[in-house]
């Protein structure tokens, strides 16, 4: 989000516990590269009061699992940041900030430099089928007394939407008169990854491509609507695919109503992933932005060894979805059941850091790349 810029964001979640919703919203500044919280407080980055009533809520309607919608923008009318950084926006409980019930990154910039980025082929002959490489080329603010900005700007560069695949802090390599050059460092070379695999759940009167299975609720049982999809198969060894998708994302939408967010339905996902190696059984999770882009323990598939299969049911909203699977591991691969492909289209977003008169983190440039 720019800094007192038009576009603000719109925080948007729903409440099935049954209960309404008595929440609170306030951001928390942090380090650069998210390791902690910074020094600052609240009086240093926020104006208004924090944290801030979540009190825009309605009941959904026509769907089998009732929920309550929360919305709120940001910034809001009584509360808003005054200076750019890394922050994690936290909804709580109101008047128990101990009791956190959403975590989310957020970056927010100023438009002060600016930030040319191309994408070419990685420099390792290796990588040259599989991988991406991003540079950046970042133009010093003008009138600005820079001590030595090849040690004071960083850049920092996410693939889609994925915090999980993100990289901090990179330094420049190269200062010519008033422009940064960025490309050089091993960790601006990117898995291509390939096309995401995707559900299409909006309708609840046929089968969509892609779902095997579908039950209606039952009301006795207190059962939902539910999906199985069909079994994915890995596809390692697969030329890559050229369907379009939602680089990761969702959106929520159904084919009844208009007013999508309040009718569109809670459904019981079965996602399903064949896995004939015998005897080799890792850890496996369906990721995107349905699992919050990370490794999400709620989302880990269980293995079904007389059937050779993974499997994991879990809840989601009526929409259309895009998911990968991905291992755990100290270096995530998605090669195992997923292809990589240097023509894989991704969106990389890239912000420039550099430190403020207090010696805490500024975002002073913002881009974003798309490779289609």
């Amino acid at each position: 989000m720019e800094l007192e810029g038009d576009a603000g964001l719109l925080l948007r979640y729903d409440d099935l516990s049954g209960d309404w919703p008595d929440h609170e919203w306030t951001l928390v500044h942090c380090l650069s590269d998210w390791s902690a919280f910074s020094d600052l407080t609240d009086w240093d980055f926020l104006e208004g009061w924090a944290p801030d009533d979540l009190d825009n809520v309605e009941n959904s309607f026509g769907g089998a699992v009732p929920f309550a919608h929360v919305t709120s923008p940001i910034p809001s009318r009584d509360l808003k940041p005054t200076r750019s950084g890394h922050y994690l926006l936290v909804v709580h409980e109101a008047g128990d900030p101990d009791e956190v019930l959403i975590l989310r990154r957020m970056v927010i910039y100023e438009p002060l430099s600016d930030l040319t980025l191309q994408l070419r082929r990685p420099m390792e002959a290796d990588k040259v089928p599989t991988h991406q490489r991003v540079t950046a080329e970042v133009e010093l603010l003008p009138g600005h007394r820079w001590f030595n900005p090849l040690q004071e700007v960083r850049i920092s560069v996410m693939q889609n939407g994925s915090w999980h695949s993100s990289v901090h802090d990179v330094p420049a390599n190269q200062l010519r008169g008033e422009f940064l050059t960025f490309s050089l460092d091993p960790t601006l070379t990117f898995d291509g990854g390939d096309r995401w695999r995707s559900a299409d759940l909006k309708s609840l009167a046929y089968l969509a491509p892609g779902i095997d299975r579908m039950t209606e609720p039952d009301a006795a049982q207190g059962l939902p609507w539910r999906f199985r999809l069909g079994q994915d198969a890995s596809r390692r060894f697969k030329l890559q695919t050229s369907r379009p998708d939602l680089k990761g994302a969702f959106t929520v939408h159904n084919d009844r109503f208009d007013d999508v967010e309040l009718t569109s339905d809670y459904l019981d996902v079965t996602f399903r992933l064949q896995h004939r190696d015998f005897g080799d059984a890792p850890d496996v999770y369906v990721f995107g932005a349905l699992s919050g882009w990370d490794i999400d323990p709620a989302f880990r598939m269980d293995f079904d060894p007389e059937n050779s299969e993974y499997r994991l049911t879990t809840q989601l909203k009526q929409g259309w979805v895009d998911y990968q699977y991905l291992i755990e591991g100290d270096d995530p691969s998605y090669t195992r059941f997923e292809g990589s492909h240097s023509g894989t289209p991704n969106r990389y977003h890239v912000w420039v850091h550099a430190p403020a008169p207090d010696g805490e983190d500024r975002i002073i440039g913002f881009e974003a790349l798309d490779f289609n």
